[in-house]
């Protein structure tokens, strides 16, 4: 149990490992914060554009070092790497673990450049301007205001269709003395991982931004606890919200929504390494945790740290992912693998099943059904049994992420002592 209590600590706050560390004193570090919008759709045909606003914070030393750059979401800071200058004047930075860069030059007091999506062959308008400013502008008249609640139910669905029809979503927010709102949203599916904005009367807008996804979510608090508005992703497609307080909502059992064929007990397979190629599979007479996972998935992100964890405090449980990724062939996906596996220092094997796509996972992994999310982890046992199948994954931007943790070392531990 002592190994457990060490992992809860540790992992509960492990966005540290991505903070900016000092060489010298922490008196000695200097921030400039700046307030970051993409453009992500222009104004045409009548309709305003879509501006997507984040946060980005330089941190520079007195050694005259170069300034290290971090994207700030709440409470998570995304730290970038420098990856050299163009002939333009150019800086370039690359995004961590996902395939995504954001490229600037200084233009008077401001940085102005691009959101660049290399696997996508697309990229956005980008300025930056100096200042911790609120993320959202949204000045309005003074009106009675509405007591934004801990957690509210939510229905996710097509604008114009009936929200009894939508899927079901949990909002998990805090209001914080400054006027800041911070936390999550969870779907069956999993979470949007850390959000941040702020609040004007009624209106509460949020934002987070990763380098390969980027999530508005515009809400306004209604009259006896309602809660409406709508998710807009990556200038590109839109979803409205509507919903109540409910302080005990749920969603579905995470261990009831995929499973396996009735009388298959057994999951075996065997792939090849997204590097070498080399053929691997569990072997019977040691547990296993098999990742369903893709470079390309935020939450998949949040379970790989902690698996790494789990992995070095139980090195008798055999660890895998399997990666399912945008293109069918290795030798294509291997850098998108490459940087998320390096990103992360993962110490487990990952393996190549091929694409992302409907019934592909079900294709490889014989047996299983109602395969639904990215990630799912399959629990096997020294026989090679599946003992338990966990859909989703909620981060350690929500409130379901400690008891998860608990849960799961407690099922490893068990596992392995079995």
């Amino acid at each position: 149990m002592k190994i457990i209590f060490v992992l809860i600590l540790a992992l509960a706050a492990w966005v540290v490992v991505a903070q900016p560390r000092a060489t010298g004193s922490s008196s000695a570090l200097r921030e400039i914060w700046f307030h970051a919008e993409l453009t992500l759709r222009p104004a045409e045909n009548g309709q305003k554009a879509w501006i997507f606003p984040f946060d980005v914070v330089s941190v520079s030393s007195t050694d005259g070092a170069r300034p290290a750059f971090f994207v700030v979401n709440g409470l998570e800071r995304l730290p970038l790497s420098f990856a050299g200058a163009t002939p333009e004047g150019y800086e370039r930075y690359e995004i961590p673990y996902f395939q995504g860069e954001l490229i600037w030059r200084k233009e008077g007091k401001q940085l102005a450049g691009f959101w660049m999506r290399p696997d996508r062959g697309t990229q956005y308008p980008l300025v930056l301007s100096p200042g911790k400013l609120p993320r959202f502008a949204l000045n309005e008249a003074p009106v009675k205001q509405f007591k934004l609640e801990e957690r509210y139910a939510l229905l996710q669905f097509e604008p114009g269709s009936p929200a009894e029809k939508g899927r079901k979503a949990i909002a998990a927010l805090t209001e914080h003395s400054d006027g800041n709102v911070t936390g999550s949203i969870m779907t069956e599916t999993g979470d949007y991982r850390y959000l941040a904005g702020n609040r004007s009367g009624n209106r509460i807008h949020l934002s987070t931004f990763n380098g390969i996804f980027a999530y508005v979510f515009e809400l306004e608090l209604t009259e006896n606890g309602g809660i409406q508005g709508r998710q807009l992703l990556n200038g590109s497609s839109e979803l409205a919200l509507s919903g109540r307080v409910d302080l005990r909502a749920k969603l579905a059992d995470p261990t009831g929504i995929t499973g396996m064929k009735p009388g298959v007990k057994r999951l075996e397979f065997s792939l090849p390494h997204y590097k070498t190629g080399a053929l691997l599979g569990p072997e019977l007479g040691r547990p296993a945790v098999i990742q369903i996972m893709g470079s390309w998935c935020p939450n998949c992100l949040d379970e790989s740290v902690a698996f790494k964890q789990f992995q070095a405090a139980y090195p008798e449980v055999q660890f895998f992912g399997i990666a399912f990724e945008r293109s069918a062939e290795r030798e294509e996906a291997f850098a998108a693998v490459d940087k998320f596996v390096r990103g992360l220092d993962l110490g487990y094997p990952v393996l190549f099943a091929g694409r992302a796509a409907s019934g592909a996972v079900e294709k490889v992994l014989e047996g299983l059904v109602g395969f639904q999310s990215y990630p799912t982890t399959i629990y096997l046992d020294r026989k090679g049994e599946v003992r338990k199948i966990y859909s989703g994954f909620y981060g350690p931007g929500t409130p379901e992420y400690e008891p998860w943790l608990q849960e799961t070392l407690a099922f490893i531990e068990k596992l392995q002592s079995e």
